[in-house]
């Protein structure tokens, strides 16, 4: 949480500036932390749930003013929640900073409970100022509720149904296919290649455009985009989160690092909106093909045509199109870099699944969706994929709306509520040997296996749960399928023949990922790779 650095960071500020006009200034900034923290606090009793005689959820022990701000671990906090579940012995756990709470749901249980079945009271999202300032406003993820989240979410499920996505297989099908002779041409690119894919496929179907090799600009521009999103900072949970007024003054007088960070990099937030949409409005129409934006701008057409006032302004096209780069692009990405990793460390799971494949896809074709039922290890080792490191480990923060009660515990009104998707997917009592890659986890009972249920939590949960998930897991397996039935993907080696075993670093972020690792790919013979090279979708 960036968040620990608040306190820290202004009276640091007060030894860097040395003028009477800094100081007095500063020291007015630190009394407002001080005050906002002390009203927070007055506003409720110390324990709001002792009026019904009911207690707060159990966490470790904050300190005046501050609450948990230097206690939360800054880095992976999800690490520490999940720890802090098991101390207390408790799947809920409560922790206040700076005088707001702050809730961190641990298990399926209690974030299906609360978030699903009480999905009304939990579905709004806290002020993101960061990102606005970031350049992230009308998009979907970040959107408070109310008639414009309504509104965006209404549009966005219905491009991005179950049903719906089945007009995208195509695109997916040809685009996995590109993929597969960049990395066959020049395997030392894998990254990229997957880049393009992941890129290729939202591009396509939020603005229409089609990004034609692992040069394009729009690569470059997704991946811009992409390290800002990762970087800014933890959703809700920066310096000027807490205290909006702070965007207003200037970089030599408050020293935030997230803050600079988001100014810095707005102009990428901002092209992932402009530019995409520039190119397409600039095209006639009709000679394009379907497109988020296409449809979008047809109906505003239509109704403005009519007489009406458009539904939509340009703004909000841009962020609903926006909403689809943000939530399918870094996700597609990252889950199949995760996928790669453990084809490097588990070559046991790579050869099931490639005898497997030989047995389903004839020889001298690639898989496609329609044998996607005839390959369940397949979905296996997607399910594992996105279990063993879910992307969004901690996710983005609901709020509250009212007070509840939950298994005889107290949640105050305005709560921040996180779902630690990453202690629910290594949750040892539904996981064994939770920390292993073992897709074998899956198989049904009746087969021998032992059953274990695929992870719940990496799309989020409620009225928030990402629309897009149907299409990323669609994305990742036609990947995944292609890839196995193609090529090797091995150890790297070191100058001496020595096999080079990777070391699993995570980034830390609202996404994570593999650190970057070394490893070989190759066809898995001659003729497959001929095959990819003159294969035509």
């Amino acid at each position: 949480m960036e968040l620990r650095y608040a306190a820290m960071a202004l009276f640091q500020m007060i030894s860097v500036h040395s003028t009477r006009l800094a100081a007095i200034l500063l020291l007015l900034l630190a009394a407002a932390v001080t005050i906002h923290a002390i009203r927070t606090r007055r506003r409720r009793p110390r324990n709001p749930g002792t009026q019904r005689g009911l207690p707060l959820p159990p966490g470790p022990r904050g300190e005046p003013i501050l609450g948990h701000l230097r206690i939360i671990p800054t880095n992976n906090p999800e690490y520490a929640y999940a720890a802090w579940s098991n101390e207390y012995r408790s799947d809920v756990l409560y922790f206040n900073v700076l005088g707001r709470p702050v809730i961190v749901l641990n298990s399926v249980r209690a974030a299906v409970d609360l978030l699903d079945k009480r999905g009304a009271n939990y579905c709004d999202r806290p002020r993101f100022v960061l990102f606005e300032v970031m350049g992230w406003r009308k998009t979907l993820t970040f959107l408070r509720w109310g008639p414009a989240f309504r509104m965006h979410r209404r549009i966005l499920q219905r491009s991005f149904s179950k049903t719906s996505i089945q007009r995208y297989r195509k695109l997916q099908e040809r685009e996995a296919l590109v993929l597969l002779k960049g990395i066959i041409r020049d395997p030392g690119s894998w990254e990229t290649s997957l880049r393009r894919f992941a890129t290729a496929v939202v591009m396509s179907i939020g603005f229409g455009v089609n990004v034609e090799s692992d040069t394009d600009p729009y690569i470059q521009m997704a991946t811009d985009a992409s390290y800002a999103l990762g970087h800014g900072g933890a959703p809700a949970g920066t310096l000027v989160d807490f205290f909006p007024f702070v965007r207003y003054l200037p970089d030599w007088l408050v020293r935030d690092r997230s803050l600079r960070f988001a100014r810095d990099w707005s102009w990428a937030i901002r092209q992932i909106h402009d530019a995409p949409y520039a190119a397409v409005a600039a095209k006639k129409t009709q000679d394009q093909e379907y497109s988020l934006i296409k449809m979008l701008l047809e109906q505003r057409a239509e109704q403005i045509k009519s007489g009406m006032a458009p539904e939509l302004s340009v703004d909000d096209i841009k962020g609903a199109a926006g909403a689809v780069y943000a939530a399918g692009q870094d996700t597609t990405w990252s889950t199949l870099v995760v996928f790669v990793l453990n084809m490097v460390l588990h070559p046991e799971v790579q050869d099931k699944a490639q005898r497997m494949l030989d047995e389903v896809v004839e020889d001298g074709r690639l898989p496609t969706f329609e044998d996607r039922r005839r390959l369940p290890y397949i979905n296996y080792i997607v399910q594992e994929t996105l279990r063993w490191c879910p992307v969004s480990p901690i996710g983005v923060p609901h709020r509250s709306l009212e007070d509840d009660v939950y298994d005889g515990m107290f949640i105050p009104k305005g709560s921040f509520v996180y779902a630690n998707a990453r202690a629910m997917t290594h949750d040892e009592r539904t996981y064994a040997d939770a920390g292993a890659f073992d897709p074998d986890r899956y198989i049904p009972i009746v087969e021998g296996g032992r059953g274990e249920p695929f992870p719940v939590g990496q799309f989020g949960f409620g009225r928030r749960v990402c629309v897009g998930r149907h299409l990323a897991e669609a994305s990742v397996w036609i990947v995944i399928a292609s890839m196995l039935a193609t090529v090797r993907i091995e150890k790297a080696r070191g100058p001496r023949g020595e096999e080079i075993i990777p070391r699993v670093k995570l980034t830390n972020g609202l996404t994570s990922h593999p650190k970057r690792f070394l490893c070989r790919i190759r066809p898995r013979s001659s003729r497959r790779a001929e095959m990819v090279i003159s294969a035509t979708r």
